[in-house]
């Protein structure tokens, strides 16, 4: 394939989108979005947890090279989002808790992948469609949440994002195409390794096969970003490898290729064809308004630069699942980067949308994610009132270890919410982006009421504080404590809350400690593998009906009654 000559001007796509929010507007709804939700609720299960206890030890410990948890290597993932974390943590720890201080990361990767997902719009296509890109994006579903987890797929997903605007940029500078590119491919490799790389990687090898990128300023752009990336992750892997050959070859090997192939049995499998049926949930509404942009692209190819225009997003999107579906694990986690090229395909869609589609949209914000707000409010004060009496009950043996109360200043934010969003969607739009603001604010809204008024309710069941508070006035003031198929979420957060440090049977068979804890679940129970242990605890999760731990002590005598707690 022959390199052509550099064509320096940014494209203007003749369909433009009438009726989005202004500047200040626009970063408002996006600052609540990605803000709220960062604090107020203790590390989840199983995601949360564990991330956190690595952040909490190299907090203790310093090690920028190994990661590890609760003094054990974990090399799963390389430690760029771990050591963001432990500066966020470091910064806010003394205003905020530890794991909120922590989370703030996610906002700071979620916030830089948002402003180069609309970098990436505009450069595409032109003015106004980087804010519908992010609207869009800031309004799926299945991202709502994840997003705003303590989880290393947040760093994965910013990569992505700079990565993407680079390989657009590619096609008029090779300077700054080449460095967004490759910034991109090092933060999303030092995130999660090889697969973010190889999603743009790959990508960026197969779009010269599309003639507009068969350049001179495309192919140095390849390039620099070779170079720019290459030399972070170069210093990671040789001071890795320095350290330890065998935990280099665990995470390159094993945690790569091995969890990849299958062969190293580390992820979780799910039925063939679940990304498929995933994603028509996963990522509504972006994935039909993908779709139609797609058809209409296609339709008018002999007269429009549509199809031109959408080469990138569609092929990166085609790549990235594409991938996935060739993993022998499979997560509706990993689906988070696809969302970036679908909402680009989506903002054409919304551009190209006819009236009754706006309608459409507008009457879907207004109705079922109003209704879904206000559904949010009246239950939450039948939880807090008891009226009626049968509503809260239910609620209530669903959460049993929730203590209805009112929180006022989470009240009073989510009434402001409620009011600023009402304003915003009492009328019927008529312009596609009006409609599409409309549903990005009533999304915006439901988080703000499940971030406010409901977190407690959440956390209540989520959380391990309360069991780990029970569990501490049982271990030995010695602190030497084995344990038995502890996982690790439950291994971190005994650090953070016990400040207790297990000796897992696992790795070391031989550990002579005065106690032992076991997780099991309530079906099979938690015995330990010989006699002579007495059972001086067992408790769960409020709630949970399924796991269960219990400690055992050497010196107690066997007449002791057991502390059992409420479950």
């Amino acid at each position: 394939m022959a390199f052509g000559s550099r064509d320096p001007a940014r494209p203007q796509s003749p369909c433009q989108i009438s009726g989005l929010p202004n500047g200040a507007w626009l970063i408002a709804l996006v600052a609540v979005w990605v803000l709220f939700g960062l604090i107020g609720h203790d590390p989840w299960k199983p995601d949360e947890a564990h991330y956190f206890g690595v952040v909490l030890d190299f907090l203790q410990r310093g090690d920028w090279t190994i990661p590890t948890l609760a003094g054990e290597p974990f090399v799963e993932k390389p430690p760029l989002f771990y050591l963001v974390a432990a500066a966020f943590a470091t910064l806010g720890g003394g205003v905020l808790p530890l794991h909120d201080a922590a989370r703030l990361a996610t906002g700071w990767f979620v916030g830089i992948a948002l402003l180069f997902l609309g970098l990436t719009g505009r450069e595409l296509y032109g003015r106004g469609y980087g804010p519908a890109a992010v609207l869009l994006m800031i309004g799926c579903v299945g991202t709502l949440a994840r997003l705003h987890q303590l989880i290393t797929d947040v760093a994965l997903f910013a990569g992505m994002s700079v990565g993407t605007y680079g390989l657009a940029l590619a096609r008029r500078s090779t300077f700054g195409g080449g460095v967004a590119l490759g910034i991109g491919a090092a933060c999303a490799f030092l995130s999660k390794g090889l697969l973010g790389p190889g999603w743009l990687g790959l990508t960026a090898l197969i779009l010269p096969f599309f003639r507009i990128w068969r350049t001179r300023t495309y192919a140095g752009a390849l390039g620099a970003a070779a170079l720019v990336a290459i030399i972070p992750a170069t210093i990671w892997m040789v001071a890795l490898y320095m350290r330890s050959p065998d935990l280099f070859f665990e995470w390159f090997v094993n945690n790569n290729f091995g969890r990849f192939l299958g062969f190293a049995r580390l992820g979780t499998r799910n039925a063939p064809g679940f990304y498929v049926y995933t994603l028509l949930w996963y990522a509504f509404p972006v994935l039909p308004l993908a779709g139609y942009a797609a058809w209409t692209a296609w339709r008018d190819r002999a007269r429009s630069t549509a199809l031109r225009e959408m080469q990138l997003p569609a092929l990166l999107a085609a790549v990235i699942v594409g991938v996935l579906a060739l993993a022998s694990d499979s997560r509706d986690l990993y689906l988070m980067p696809v969302m970036l090229p679908l909402s680009l395909l989506a903002a054409q869609g919304v551009c190209r949308i006819p009236l009754f589609g706006t309608r459409a949209l507008s009457a879907s914000a207004r109705w079922i994610l109003g209704g879904l707000a206000l559904s949010l409010w009246l239950v939450w004060l039948s939880l807090v009132t008891g009226i009626p009496s049968a509503l809260q009950t239910m609620m209530l043996a669903y959460q049993p270890g929730f203590v209805p109360d009112v929180r006022w200043l989470p009240v009073a934010l989510a009434v402001v919410a409620t009011v600023v969003a009402g304003a915003t969607m009492i009328r019927r739009a008529r312009m596609a982006g009006s409609a599409l603001t409309q549903w990005a604010t009533a999304a915006t809204l439901c988080w703000v009421l499940a971030t406010t008024l409901w977190t407690p309710y959440l956390d209540a069941g989520k959380s391990y504080r309360a069991m780990m508070q029970s569990l501490v006035h049982e271990l030995p003031s010695n602190g030497c404590v084995a344990s038995l198929r502890l996982g690790e979420p439950q291994r971190a957060l005994l650090v953070y809350y016990a400040r207790t440090t297990t000796a897992r049977l696992e790795a070391k068979p031989d550990a002579a400690c005065p106690a032992l804890l076991v997780q099991g679940t309530h079906a099979t129970g938690a015995t330990p593998r010989s006699n002579g242990w007495t059972l001086v605890w067992e408790g769960a999760r409020p709630g949970d009906a399924k796991e269960l731990y219990r400690l055992y002590r050497r010196d107690v005598a066997a007449d002791r009654a057991i502390v059992r707690f409420p479950n």
